[in-house]
């Protein structure tokens, strides 16, 4: 992401906040362009509770978009998440999950 020119942070603390409070943080895998979580596994397959927890990863931090990378499988697979939760303008960040 790098080499094209992105601005990628690893293991970049975000606020945590609920009802307008902030109630913690939450160390994401990679930020990208401060804007898209990008959280890594390494597991056989992908389950709904990986879906989830980048859900909830998005609603605690407000953020738009989430890409779910899995290395662990014979063929990497990429889930783009976008947030239910965020009021979206931006038809480049925001749209339909693939």
């Amino acid at each position: 992401m790098r080499l094209a020119g992105l601005a990628v942070e690893q293991q970049k603390v975000l606020n945590v906040v609920y009802r307008d409070a902030i109630v913690g943080t939450y160390s994401a895998d990679l930020l990208v362009e401060g804007v898209v979580l990008v959280e890594l596994k390494a597991i056989r397959e992908l389950d709904d509770v990986h879906l989830a927890q980048c859900l909830n990863y998005l609603k605690a931090t407000g953020l738009p978009l989430c890409l779910l990378i899995n290395f662990g499988s014979p063929k990497i697979r990429i889930k783009r998440i976008v947030s239910p939760f965020y009021p979206c303008s931006s038809v480049s960040i925001c749209g339909s999950n693939d």
